[in-house]
Formats: structure tokens, sequence, C-alpha cells
């Protein structure tokens, strides 16, 4: 059985929770000292700006824009995982590039004057060197930073020709933790891949039928292009599809998402090995 991304890190000596608590401690610490008898929080000044950050919507504080959005850390959290660490470091990007928004806005009367206490520079530094740290990238969804597993096999086929744009987003976001227990999200995501195989399916026959055969059982069995839970679809209904637990199920839509990926590659590889042939057939001609 694989290892999930968690242990792997700890196998690595990587303490996620300390790096959680060091920039939990660097948003909420009041550690900035702005006179002789004030010291304030990264926190306290993003508050003070929030009226001109471009996204706050409607809300009128920091507090009521958290409350909307379900951002609550605790110094603390338990239980503890990796996604609160991925959690924390989005905000606080995010919520960085907001206040560089209102700092840029200070001419707008009700805007302090910019004296930025933040040491912008340095927070996003910190924030980068934890990602590239513990192996995730950050990618960029409608002007926010959110952050997902580096996986090269996803990488490497949303970069191909073979994925419009639209589309190579969504493969690469797939490993986003917000994604995780979202069955729905993830079978649109799978949908689209399998929409695109099915155009290479005579292809990909060719390069390994066995595994296209794999592949395309699972398409049509895990109620992803068919209904295979209700009884009342003839030739559709899988009783075993509809007894699965939703754990279950998410396991096997993510390993038919790894599938998908390799069905791409393995494509390419086809591809690459007609010029492989041929530099082959120089070699030994010589």
């Amino acid at each position: 059985m694989r290892r999930n991304f968690a242990q792997i890190l700890k196998e690595a000596k990587i303490d996620i929770k300390s790096e959680y608590q060091k920039l939990y401690g660097m948003l909420y610490d009041r550690s900035i000292q702005v006179s002789n008898t004030k010291r304030i929080s990264a926190y306290d000044e993003l508050s003070d700006y929030f009226l001109g950050f471009y996204f706050r919507g409607t809300c009128l504080s920091i507090e009521e824009f958290n409350d909307v959005n379900g951002f609550h850390f605790e110094k603390e959290p338990e239980p503890f995982s990796i996604d609160n660490l991925i959690l924390l470091c989005e905000y606080i990007e995010n919520m960085l590039m907001g206040y560089q928004s209102a700092q840029c806005a200070s001419g707008v009367g009700y805007l302090p004057m910019p004296q930025p206490a933040i040491n912008v520079q340095f927070y996003l530094m910190q924030i980068a060197q934890v990602i590239e740290k513990i192996g995730y990238m950050p990618l960029n969804q409608d002007g926010f930073v959110i952050y997902v597993e580096k996986s090269p096999a996803a990488i490497s086929v949303a970069e191909s020709e073979q994925i419009p744009k639209e589309i190579s987003y969504k493969m690469i976001s797939y490993n986003h933790h917000s994604m995780r227990g979202n069955l729905q999200e993830k079978k649109n995501t799978i949908l689209k891949l399998a929409e695109l195989l099915e155009a290479k399916r005579t292809e990909l026959a060719k390069v390994d039928s066995r595994f296209c055969s794999d592949i395309f059982y699972l398409f049509n069995n895990l109620n992803i292009r068919h209904n295979n839970v209700d009884p009342s679809i003839n030739g559709k209904f899988k009783q075993a599809v509809a007894d699965m637990p939703p754990e279950e199920l998410e396991h096997w839509y993510d390993e038919t998402y790894q599938m998908c990926l390799l069905a791409f590659l393995r494509l390419e590889q086809a591809d690459r090995k007609i010029e492989f042939d041929k530099l082959k057939s120089i070699i030994e001609s010589n």
C-alpha cells in the first residue's frame, strides 16, 4: 500500500506542525514594534487596512470576512494535518496581496496613510520556503494563490499538447486539499479526462489493450460516465458501487485519476517511440 503524504514527510524529518506554529506566530504574535510603547501583530496591521482589500466583498472587518469564509486558526489545532499548514500559508499569502493593494490605494479617504509595518517580502519568502520544503507548489486560481502537491506526472500531462488549457488547471488542482472528500468535483475532473481519452481510445488500445480496457471499465462502472447507483436504470446499475462507502469510492476515483495521467503519458511515449526508433536505427547502422 502506498504511504500517504504525511507519512513521507514524517520519514523525511519535516516537522509540519513546527512550521505551522512559526507561521501562526508570525501572523498573530504582537512582535512588531511601531512605537516605544506599542507593539502590534501582522494580523492587527492587516485588520487596519482591510477596507482596502480588493476581495473583501461587502465585509466591513477582517473578522467578518473570516467568519463568512470559515477562516479560523488555532495555535494548537487538533487533530493536526498538513491541510492546517497549507490553509494557513494560503491565507497569509492572499491577505498580504490584499494588504499590498490597500497600500497602493492609500489615496482613498477612508484608508490610513501607508506606513507598512509588515515586511511583506520576508513573509512571502518564508511561505515559499515552507511550501518548497514540503513538496508543494503554487497555483493561481482567479487571482488567488493556492498550493497543491507537486506531481511531475500531473504537471507533465497538463503541459502537453493533448490537454486543452481550460482543463490543465483542473488536472493539477485535483490534489488540492479542498478537493479531499469532494466526490463531485473529482468526478467532474475525471469526466473531462475520460472525454479526451475517448477520442484517443483506439490509439491507447494499440499501446496497451489491457490497460485501455481497465481504465474504460472504471469510467463506465464507477458512477462516473453512467449512473451506476440507481437500480431503476437497467444495464447500468452496479450493486457493489451503490453500496460502496464514500471513502472507498474516493479512493477509486483517485486511482482512476492516476491511471488517466499514465494513459496520457503512454500516448506521449507512443509518439516518442517513433523518434526513438529513428535514433536507434542511426546508432545501430554505425
